[in-house]
């Protein structure tokens, strides 16, 4: 929920206007206190205290990269990073404020493609600025390029915002370890790989692995230039076909050159839409010189083969088996109100489209039968193991006479979406039909477990039989996975966190040493064992499990959350303490490290150090009942009635059925 109007931000920062709302958080429109009418933009993750830790964890960590990646960064086509804060357990950076319109906003209010020229102009800006962020070191990947994310002032300046899942290049990675970002901006290689020319992926055909670098932000820009010139959004990961784009804006401006009749913009964003990254431009700086040269009065450019491309080269793209283009008016327009609708959201899309324009939903073209493969699909849903829901799994509607498509890439992709989305019942359909379709891969197995496993955390307060089936689901997938790839890590943490939640502790310490063998310096390994120790009561061993994680990071607050509750139960006060203590200044925001260390205070009989704490926890989370209840205990040992009272009544309000509550209820 977006904080009130007038809301006071670190002291400083007044709250004047929304300017955004996501599932995250929320960015504002600021007012600088001691400077009135002076503004500023302030982006908040807010986190949900239901949250499970890993997305948690995992929110964070994206968030705390994003500050990092843009406070060095000073550009005038970038806004500047201020100040970053943490207050009542969000996190928060202030960065200068961008007056004006997104360019999907603009586009939506044209109601049409926008002025070739101004875009042009425009997509020059956005190369200067990818340049920069290309040229630093390690390189910056904004991974998220679209019009929803480029900005334009009143003044006509360009604005790039967001670099929320924007990552540093490592060229010694084979893969993202997210594939994050908006479909139809996505370039190929987000997905983890890409095929040959021409080529499906296919469990026989996986395809290069790659990861993005530099070249995919070409391509998210070749596919926001597609939607900004036609007003439709471009086919997820594919690449436009020659003429294509005029067809639908034929109002593009063309040139002769040698004969023939081309089109030196659709020709620059074909190829910055290839499917192989070597064929696209190289630097966003060969991509601005182009853009230059497709402007009124540029000479005519050379029109260049694929993939025979030097790195600069301007324009690509011959016509289709090198004939002459076809004029614009004389290509078929499709027919109008007639494409296919979107099974998910019910949207009619236009003819011809794979995706759904609105939630990326694939789509079903073509003959007027009910293809065999029907009924494959409801197999397949048939087959999905007992427990998954109790709810029916809803097999998405396929009009009379549309064929689905066979390909388990189709239905792994989808799932993917529906993953990222927590649409995790929809998650499992799909990837159980990629494994109905096809050889079962790590890749599909892994992704199918992982739906299956926050679908169980997800259930985990409100259905416990529930929970349990789908875990046990999820560590049956997570085994069959590290059967397929032996030395997979991933698989193996995630399969020893299945059996630690399942209460499996032999099992998931298993899982773990596997982990470990792969892995020897990941701290987070040694961090489950010592968990896996301490529910077993093993303190000594779960002891030098944690002492060993700490030796690779000494900063681990988990780690040092973890010892410190060891050392408070095995009645190691001071140990406790002092470790506690650490851990709160590793990681101010998290509330169980100051909740933890007031219980430890409490132990040792340091009433007004507890209280102290406690009151750190209480202002990072207020609706935590027992943070009242320990605050409570320590006003009563203090002989602080009245105070004790307010608290226990805190405390009830939160849960009245909180056991240590009551009992403070009877001694007062």
């Amino acid at each position: 929920m977006a904080l009130p109007i007038g809301t006071i931000l670190d002291g400083k920062f007044r709250v004047v206007e929304v300017l955004g709302e996501g599932g995250m958080g929320t960015v504002y429109k600021v007012e600088q206190v001691d400077r009135p009418g002076f503004y500023r933009a302030v982006k908040e993750l807010l986190i949900n205290p239901a949250m499970p830790e890993e997305e948690r964890k995992a929110a964070i960590e994206r968030f705390n990269k994003e500050i990092d990646l843009m406070f060095n960064l000073k550009h005038p086509n970038i806004p500047s990073l201020i100040v970053s804060f943490q207050e009542r357990g969000n996190y928060y950076f202030v960065m200068e404020f961008v007056p004006g319109k997104s360019l999907d906003k603009i586009l939506e209010e044209n109601k049409g493609p926008l002025d070739e020229e101004q875009v042009i102009r425009w997509m020059m800006k956005v190369c200067e600025a990818l340049s920069y962020i290309h040229s630093r070191n390690p390189p910056i990947i904004l991974r998220d390029l679209k019009p929803g994310n480029i900005m334009i002032t009143p003044e006509g300046d360009v604005q790039l915002i967001d670099f929320g899942i924007a990552r540093r290049f490592n060229p010694n990675k084979r893969t993202n370890t997210e594939n994050l970002g908006t479909i139809s901006y996505a370039s190929p290689e987000h997905l983890g790989s890409i095929t040959a020319p021409g080529q499906k992926r296919s469990p026989q055909n996986p395809g290069r692995l790659v990861q993005t670098d530099a070249r995919s932000d070409i391509y998210s820009l070749g596919a926001t230039m597609y939607h900004l010139l036609t007003n439709q959004e471009p086919e997820p990961m594919q690449t436009p076909a020659p003429g294509s784009i005029r067809a639908r804006n034929p109002k593009l401006r063309t040139i002769q050159v040698d004969g023939r009749i081309i089109c030196p913009i659709e020709q620059v964003i074909i190829k910055a839409m290839q499917q192989d990254p070597a064929h696209r431009f190289q630097s966003a700086e060969a991509m601005r010189v182009a853009l230059q040269q497709c402007l009124p009065g540029q000479a005519a450019p050379a029109t260049i083969h694929i993939p025979a491309i030097s790195p600069n080269a301007t324009i690509v793209v011959p016509a289709i088996g090198g004939q002459a283009a076809t004029p614009a008016a004389s290509l078929p327009q499709a027919p109008q109100g007639q494409g296919p609708i979107c099974p998910r959201c019910g949207l009619q899309n236009r003819p011809g489209a794979k995706f759904c324009k609105r939630d990326g939903q694939p789509l079903f073209q073509g003959a007027a039968t009910v293809p065999p493969n029907v009924r494959l699909q409801a197999q397949a849903y048939a087959s999905l193991p007992a427990g998954v829901v109790r709810q029916p799994i809803r097999a998405r509607p396929v009009s009379v006479g549309a064929p689905v498509s066979n390909d388990p890439l189709a239905f792994y992709r989808r799932g993917l979406q529906d993953l990222n989305n927590r649409h995790y019942v929809e998650a499992i359909e799909e990837f159980k039909q990629a494994l109905a379709l096809g050889r079962p891969t790590y890749d599909v197995l892994y992704s199918l477990a992982r739906a299956y496993r926050q679908y169980a955390q997800s259930l985990r307060d409100k259905d416990e039989k529930l929970f349990h089936e789908n875990m046990t689901h999820a560590a049956e997938y997570f085994a069959q996975a590290v059967n397929n790839r032996q030395n997979a890590l991933d698989a193996h943490f995630q399969l020893g966190l299945c059996y630690l939640d399942l209460g499996l502790y032999p099992k998931a310490e298993a899982a773990f040493k596997e982990a470990q063998r792969i892995a020897p310096q990941d701290a987070a390994i040694y961090y489950q064992l010592g968990q896996v120790a301490m529910k077993q009561g093993y303190h000594r061993e779960a002891e030098g499990y944690l002492l060993e994680g700490l030796k690779i990071n000494p900063d681990h607050a988990l780690i040092l959350l973890a010892l410190g509750r060891l050392y408070s139960e095995t009645r190691q006060y001071n140990s406790a303490i002092r470790v506690l203590q650490e851990a709160t200044r590793c990681d101010p925001s998290h509330v169980d490290g100051w909740y933890e260390l007031g219980r430890a205070h409490m132990r040792a009989n340091q009433w007004n150090q507890a209280l102290s704490a406690l009151e750190q926890a209480r202002q990072r989370d207020p609706e935590r009942a027992e943070i009242y209840s320990a605050m409570a205990t320590c006003y009563l040992k203090m002989r602080k009635k009245v105070e004790a009272r307010q608290m226990l009544r805190e405390a009830l309000q939160r849960d009245p059925n909180s056991a240590e509550a009551l009992r403070l209820q009877k001694q007062l």
